[in-house]
């Protein structure tokens, strides 16, 4: 995101002071939103994000790059993919499946996908580079699908994959050859793998605590009832591990859903417009008087009193 702002005549300190606010030192979703749309209306580039990828080397991205470029074959870089996504950003994420010769790509994540394109875009247009980069093969998409609405500059995006893109399509997907699963990783290091993959899983549970994840992906999943089963899964856990692991921290699954309801339902009174009704909709209650009365019960006060 420097080189952009540098190489388009941008102040790299007014991308600091959006992405890193004030004294804080971690990059939140919607720092990394509000300077990607900084960029964005600076470069005069709505398209921008497919660009991340073409200027990304993987394996400068701290720990997960060299994992996945340590690896031998595509295939296992894609298996480990979403189990150390986090690691990556945590709404980045690819599921992966064959389909009539087709190896097929899909963004995918626990629970609903975010409504910003940026996050498809940038994780899908940086596919045929990554693959080329690891593999020494050039990589030409078959085709690729996206959820958002076809924008006035589409030719930007045929340009960026050299195939047809299609939009409003019911999920975002790339097309490769089926082929590609199993050429081998140029920078394959078996010893080094190793090393680097016990250095990944220690960093995946010191990010924070577990229950930080764990809240993660429950708010991820709003406004649905998160299952201790779908958190499990996106751990690659069991129910019982993970029941394990809360109860070394002094907390449980039930106590966490209740945290990640009241501080959305608080970030959304303070942050937003929406009224009491679809607050409560988008924290998982159905009536407005179960919320209120959740609400009262975590805050001693009505939402309704809350200042906004």
């Amino acid at each position: 995101m420097e080189d952009l702002a540098l190489s388009n005549g941008l102040s790299v300190d007014k991308l600091h002071s959006i992405i890193l606010p004030g004294d804080t030192q971690e990059i939140t979703t919607s720092s990394l939103e509000a300077s990607v749309s900084w960029l964005m209306q600076g470069t005069q580039k709505p398209w921008l994000a497919l660009e991340f990828g073409q200027r990304t080397n993987i394996q400068q991205l701290n720990v997960f790059g060299p994992l996945l470029a340590s690896c031998n074959s595509i295939r296992q870089s894609l298996e480990l993919f979403s189990q150390y996504q986090s690691l990556l950003h945590p709404l980045f994420n690819l599921a992966f499946e064959v389909e009539n010769n087709l190896l097929c790509l899909r963004y995918s994540m626990p629970g609903h996908l975010p409504k910003n394109p940026i996050y498809a875009e940038a994780i899908l247009g940086a596919v045929p580079f990554w693959g080329t980069r690891l593999t020494g093969i050039p990589l030409t998409p078959d085709t690729v699908w996206f959820r958002h609405q076809q924008p006035e500059y589409s030719e930007k995006y045929t340009e960026h994959f050299q195939c047809d893109v299609q939009f409003e399509k019911a999920y975002d997907a790339i097309w490769v050859n089926a082929s590609l699963l199993d050429a081998p990783i140029l920078s394959a290091a078996p010893a080094f793998h190793s090393k680097i993959k016990a250095q990944a899983t220690d960093q995946l549970y010191s990010m924070g605590t577990f229950k930080s994840e764990v809240k993660r992906l429950i708010q991820a999943e709003l406004p649905n009832d998160a299952s201790i089963e779908v958190i499990a899964n996106a751990l690659c856990s069991t129910e019982r591990t993970l029941q394990r692991k809360l109860a070394d921290e002094n907390t449980q699954f039930k106590t966490l859903k209740q945290e990640v309801k009241q501080e959305v339902a608080i970030k959304l009174l303070e942050e937003t417009q929406l009224s009491i009704d679809q607050i409560a909709f988008q924290v998982g209650y159905e009536q407005r008087n179960s919320f209120v009365a959740a609400f009262q019960r975590w805050t001693g006060i009505s939402p309704a009193k809350w200042p906004r």
